[in-house]
């Protein structure tokens, strides 16, 4: 009996010895509160709201750049950083260049020439010389016909009147019909589409608003081409 109470004793000394530090600290488990009261400013820590987690997420998307756009019809809702349009004949050219300048792109337009294929010409058979051709070019611009060129010499319609070339053999068409209701009686429309010298314009850092102005062009000229640059026709 003597000896259980003297055990009893030095358990309790050992176990006082023990919390006052005296064989030392176990390892800590890592779990809380211990892990917590280890952390660096534990009270700036707070669980966000599904909300305020969305709100987040989306200001992260809007800080990140777009991305960038595959070759392909340009996209009138986001633009595009190069654009290709055409293609126009010498005439068309001509008209379509000022449009372009009014927009204020000077600076971000390229001017290129292309050989393009599979058009179809309406045109006045040739006449016997370049005098004729020429009167007979300028009453048809005092009728109102804008599309008008005298053929030159490396063609096979040497003198003969070019009054303007369709990817669309319907299009063509419907312009012959035109003409003729403005008296034009000797236009005709070529059997087989033709390679043409064409022109093409080539616009830098398109944004949505030029995109949009840009496709109204294209619906006014009847421009075939409207696309990203380095897109396939």
């Amino acid at each position: 009996m003597k000896l259980l109470f003297l055990l009893l004793i030095a358990i309790n000394l050992a176990l006082f010895a023990w919390q006052r530090g005296a064989f030392g600290t176990l390892p800590e488990t890592g779990r809380e509160p211990e892990r917590l009261a280890r952390q660096v400013e534990p009270e700036r820590i707070r669980v966000l709201t599904p909300e305020q987690a969305k709100s987040l997420r989306d200001a992260a998307k809007a800080a990140q750049p777009p991305p960038a756009m595959p070759n392909g019809p340009l996209d009138v809702a986001i633009g595009a950083a190069c654009v290709e349009f055409g293609d126009f004949s010498e005439s068309q050219a001509s008209r379509v260049r000022p449009r372009l300048e009014a927009l204020g792109i000077v600076d971000r337009l390229e001017v290129r020439g292309v050989e393009a294929a599979g058009w179809y010409m309406v045109y006045v058979p040739p006449y016997k010389t370049r005098a004729e051709a020429d009167r007979a070019a300028a009453q048809l611009r005092e009728q109102g016909v804008r599309d008008v060129i005298v053929i030159g010499d490396n063609s096979p319609l040497r003198f003969g009147i070019a009054l303007g070339s369709f990817r669309d053999q319907d299009l063509a068409s419907k312009h012959l019909a035109d003409l003729q209701k403005r008296g034009v009686k000797t236009a005709r429309v070529a059997d087989k589409p033709s390679t043409v010298s064409a022109t093409r314009y080539v616009i830098r850092t398109v944004d949505p608003v030029l995109a949009a102005a840009l496709q109204e062009l294209q619906k006014e000229f009847n421009a075939g081409r409207l696309a990203v640059c380095g897109a396939t026709s």
